[in-house]
């Protein structure tokens, strides 16, 4: 599936570039040379038509400004792809702050600090802009909130909600106390209907992820789509429900697209919950992992597309897909690129549903766990695909014989059935697992050439579960469950490990948190966040203290006997198991036990399905020492494509910030950054002057170091 790329002498793109912009500006005014959506315009295209920099002179790219937020900390990142509005740039801070530069020196205008002299924290990657009857909004969700703010001034709009905003966790028909939502992804306007995703948390207490709109000007909720269907609802009937279970997640996490014209908005929505472990919810799952088609104007359901039955291995759909009109095949086609974290760019027609390449369901292995009934069948051929699916002794890395041998010995003792096996108590190898194929970075589409760009993430992780303690003395390590014990594990085991280690530098290890932090000082860190971490808000106080306690390795005050230590709600009505960590499968040092590249840029010509050319995105400096530079990173982040024959992405654990040429993948440009690109740049031009900005926040998952840096490029003395 890699390509071996021999860049062909590159040619004077201005020809093609003439040709592509008529065919743009034939159809009226030119959406695609402004940025003031999150992804560039509603349709999710991430494309530019803005050509001052090109092939030609990329090479003279420059830092035109720079711009510190102040608010970095240790694993604090930023996703955010910024708006520009006008002469201003909107973005957000580690943080969550909202910030408004000046868009020709990047000098600040304003900001807004949601929790005043508090530190918040988590996943913000953009915000969404609004303009009616001369006020202009700035909708920016932070914490449990979305807040509507003056795009002039930085001061809330109180006429919009309680005082400026909404409380997110209202309206899904659920206790707001007992839940925890955000939003990590900017909304969507269609006339003057905002509509909403969410964040809702990936244990077996996670909030329920229904899409909502609100009446922008007022906040006022106006209609909810149940992505977990209801009683009476379609869907309701796949799945088995069972009284006194939670049933959450199968939210839209990664933003959504919408077709202006015919008032249809799209949403690509993840797993239910528990991602790992579904014997409380037997059967396929509707809406989970599926692309919707909803009425913007009123939520009702035109069609849907399930990608995944019953998902236990976290294979969420994680962004928007992109809709683009292309030649397919010889016909004119409207249709829905979808990335999926299973490496295939699934291909729909956006206006029924239909599947441009035809699935085919096939046979997959049980599952051994205890409870659960995995689907017995999954959609095989969904799509183009970008990365290599399951694993064999075939994969092996190539880095050495000694790793080789490490990993022939390691692989023995794992499950690897396929793409589609289930987790196990020993162990499971799924390739390419919940870190990629492709994720909430999105792609490009390039309308000129009808390519699609796409970054990857090409290796196995171990998909290990472990049983919840649900009775005292039947924990498999402990001698007794405690409170504590168990909210951890049905709320945080997920991220930090049920040994509390942790995955990697990303993820940090709870050991020995008694001898770093006060137990006012660990209730603040979760019940408000840290770096990646998102504030966790639905947590009773009596759970809260009995978490902290556990946390701390203190005896556990709540308990005066082994029978109240797991009594009421913490007895848990079925059996529960939860993934050991998040944990990429890998050499001895660490370094991911297949064959490189890990990560890579590819190129779709969407007019016959074809991969035109893939290139390794990145390198490890200290394998590039060793005479390995072409071997990919893991990456995170989007790619923006232009008018000018240029793909731009950072998003690698390099840190660099990169250009290829369109049409062979040969890098033509980079630039090393103060840390991490882990978000999608954006593309604007002021006063004649073309600018790229990218975050350059670091941290993420690639554990790399924190900044609070947004730097914007410019051509050498363009005017």
């Amino acid at each position: 599936m890699f390509v071996n790329v021999h860049p062909c002498p590159d040619f004077n793109y201005s020809l093609f570039k003439i040709a592509g912009l008529v065919l743009l500006c034939s159809c009226g005014n030119n959406r695609y040379e402004v940025w003031d959506t999150y992804r560039g315009s509603p349709d999710a295209l991430q494309y530019s038509s803005l050509s001052q920099i090109d092939t030609s002179n990329v090479h003279l790219l420059t830092p035109a400004w720079t711009f510190h937020t102040g608010d970095s900390g240790q694993r604090t990142t930023i996703e955010c792809n910024p708006i520009i509005v006008g002469n201003t740039v909107y973005l957000t801070s580690p943080t969550l702050h909202l910030i408004a530069l000046d868009a020709t020196h990047g000098k600040e205008l304003w900001r807004y600090k949601p929790t005043g002299k508090e530190v918040a924290s988590g996943i913000n990657r953009g915000v969404t802009y609004w303009k009616d009857k001369g006020l202009e909004y700035i909708f920016f969700p932070a914490g449990k909130y979305m807040y509507a703010v003056n795009a002039r001034t930085g001061s809330l709009i109180e006429s919009f909600g309680d005082q400026g905003k909404i409380d997110l966790r209202a309206g899904l028909g659920q206790d707001t106390a007992k839940l925890s939502v955000t939003v990590t992804t900017p909304g969507i306007l269609f006339k003057n209907i905002l509509i909403i995703g969410s964040a809702t948390g990936e244990g077996y207490n996670a909030s329920p992820g229904h899409i909502r709109a609100y009446e922008a000007a007022t906040g006022n909720l106006l209609w909810i789509f149940h992505t977990i269907p209801q009683k009476g609802e379609y869907g309701y009937e796949t799945w088995a429900w069972i009284e006194g279970e939670n049933y959450g997640g199968t939210n839209d996490w990664g933003g959504m697209s919408l077709d202006e014209k015919k008032g249809i908005v799209y949403v690509s929505t993840g797993s239910p919950t528990y991602d790992f472990y579904g014997a409380n919810r037997v059967g396929a799952n509707l809406f989970g992992n599926c692309i919707i088609a909803l009425d913007a104007a009123t939520g009702i359901r035109k069609w849907h597309y399930q990608a995944v039955h019953h998902d236990i291995w976290d294979y969420d759909l994680p962004c928007a897909p992109t809709l683009a009109d292309i030649h397919w095949q010889g016909k004119d086609r409207e249709v829905l690129l979808q990335p999926t974290k299973m490496g295939e760019l699934i291909v729909l027609d956006r206006n029924t549903g239909e599947a441009l390449l035809p699935s085919v369901e096939k046979p997959v292995p049980p599952s051994d766990i205890p409870g659960e009934q995995a689907f017995a069948t999954q959609p095989y051929n969904q799509g183009i695909l970008l990365t290599g699916q399951g694993w064999d002794t075939t994969d092996l890395t190539t880095l050495s014989d000694s790793a080789r041998n490490y990993l022939k010995q390691q692989t023995r003792q794992y499950r690897a059935q396929g793409m589609y096996d289930p987790p196990s108590l020993n162990g499971t190898i799924g390739r390419p697992g919940t870190r990629g194929g492709m994720l909430w970075g999105g792609i490009s589409f390039d309308p000129q050439s009808q390519t699609a760009f796409a970054n990857c993430n090409d290796f196995p992780m171990i998909y290990q579960l472990e049983k919840v303690p649900s009775e005292a003395g039947d924990d498999l390590q402990h001698e007794g469950a405690s409170r504590g014990q168990i909210v951890y594990a049905l709320n945080c085991s997920n991220c930090h490990g049920a040994d509390r280690k942790g995955a990697t530098e990303a993820v940090p290890s709870l050991m020995g948190l008694s001898k770093r932090y006060s137990k006012e000082g660990l209730s603040k860190i979760i019940t408000q966040g840290k770096g990646l971490m998102p504030a966790h808000t639905q947590f009773s106080s009596p759970d809260l203290n009995a978490m902290v306690t556990y946390l701390m390795n203190e005896p556990d005050s709540s308990a005066t006997g082994k029978t109240e230590r797991v009594q009421m709600n913490h007895k848990l009505p079925l059996e529960k198991y939860v993934l050991k960590s998040y944990k990429i499968f890998t050499d001895q040092e660490g370094f991911p036990a297949s064959a490189p590249p890990w990560g890579t840029l590819n190129a779709v010509d969407m007019k016959t399905g074809q991969l035109k050319w893939q290139v390794p995105l990145g390198y490890y400096p200290k394998l590039k020492d060793r005479g390995f530079p072409n071997t990919g990173t893991q990456n995170f982040g989007g790619c923006v494509s232009t008018a000018g024959g240029l793909v731009f992405i950072g998003a690698t654990a390099d840190e660099m910030f990169r250009a290829f040429n369109v049409r062979n993948g040969a890098e033509l440009w980079r630039y090393k950054l103060s840390a991490g690109g882990y978000a999608a740049p954006s593309v604007y031009q002021v006063k004649g002057k073309q600018y790229v900005i990218i975050a350059a926040g670091g941290g993420n998952r690639n554990g790399t170091a924190s900044a609070d840096v947004y730097m914007a490029f410019a051509l050498e003395g363009s005017r």
